[in-house]
């Protein structure tokens, strides 16, 4: 192993040596970011799994945890943690501790800092009320929204909904005028999203978006129930947007609902056949009794059990020796059968 040559030192004491020359202002700001970055090594991972540091203001440490429990602890605790953020800062930044709120920018600026930051992406940000109250309608479009509320017998209720349709023809054009263009399914407007830095010509509404997830689940649970063994091979042949985490989570799915519907004592019957065949990802060449048990074995707890149940032993069900050897071998008479029962999406028996 090669040896460091003698004199030279390590980048983690370099750098604070050469902000600390810099002056004196930013080797604290360098300490006070140095304190968060490095917050689970001074308290410890426990505390910094269920305790963030937010940032720290006028020398006060601001900390952010839902858990009163924490909250209670670190109090108890806080002159042992002040004394360790200072000695591992190498000098006093901090003179004790606060809970808070969770920051929109959890950094070690000070409060005008934060403030003045703040206010800066609010002026960025549209302000959709005013902008849209600023938007001329012509008279074709104040006579729609008079026709709309036409119907209405209540004089009230009809100026509540003229006003509510003139509302919605002035943010239509003020979304047109933003780029906004209608969803390419049900016409709706909606912002275009980005795909690699690109904005995309045929966007869909959030709601739409979330009918096409739900086709695509659906798409991936029919095919798994016609092929429950099916692989991400398998499944991009009928489903090409299928994803990993799409195909375990809908198998998953599908799994729980069988499993109620298998009893807890069941080996032989096709649902129990079909259950390890989907909890496995193994086809029907590959069952076996010894792999039928031990998958229904470890899902013993989602199956149906009758009232008068009794949990076995593991090894009065998963056969050992010469006995587990024979029920390990393929059921090769039933596999034939049972991928006959199973067809491909769109082909009948």
């Amino acid at each position: 192993m090669t040896k460091r040559t003698p004199g030279l030192e390590l980048p983690r004491s370099i750098i604070p040596k050469a902000v600390r020359s810099i002056s004196p202002a930013m080797a604290k700001e360098y300490s006070r970011r140095w304190v968060l970055g490095h917050w689970a090594e001074i308290v410890g991972d426990d505390i910094a799994r269920h305790v963030k540091p937010m940032g720290i203001r006028q020398e006060i440490l601001c900390l952010q945890s839902f858990k009163p429990a924490w909250q209670n602890e670190i109090k108890l605790l806080e002159a042992q943690i002040v004394q360790k953020v200072n000695n591992y800062a190498g000098g006093k930044i901090v003179k004790g501790l606060r809970f808070t709120r969770p920051w929109e920018h959890p950094e070690a600026f000070d409060l005008a800092e934060s403030r003045a930051a703040r206010q800066a992406a609010e002026a960025l940000s549209t302000n959709w009320g005013k902008e849209r109250a600023k938007i001329p309608l012509d008279t074709a479009e104040m006579h729609l929204a008079e026709q709309v509320a036409e119907n209405c017998s209540d004089p009230a209720l009809a100026q509540l909904v003229a006003t509510i349709t003139r509302k919605k023809i002035q943010m239509d054009k003020l979304r047109l005028s933003k780029g906004w263009i209608p969803c390419s399914k049900c016409g709706l407007l909606c912002e275009p999203a980005r795909q690699n830095g690109e904005e995309s010509t045929a966007p869909l509404c959030p709601a739409c978006q979330r009918a096409a997830a739900e086709d695509l689940r659906a798409r991936i649970r029919q095919v798994l129930k016609n092929i429950p063994w099916a692989r991400m091979k398998d499944m991009r042949r009928y489903v090409p947007e299928a994803t990993t985490a799409l195909i375990a989570e809908q198998r998953a799915v599908l799994v729980q609902k069988l499993a109620s519907e298998v009893d807890v004592s069941d080996r032989t019957s096709l649902k129990a056949m079909e259950l390890v065949m989907l909890a496995d990802g193994v086809g029907p060449e590959q069952l076996s009794e010894d792999r039928v048990a031990r998958t229904l074995y470890r899902l013993r707890f989602n199956l149906h059990r009758p009232p008068d149940y009794t949990a076995p032993r593991r090894y009065d069900v998963i056969k050992r020796g010469k006995e587990g050897e024979k029920a390990r071998r393929t059921l090769a008479e039933g596999a034939s059968l049972l991928r006959e029962h199973y067809l491909p999406p769109g082909q009948t028996k």
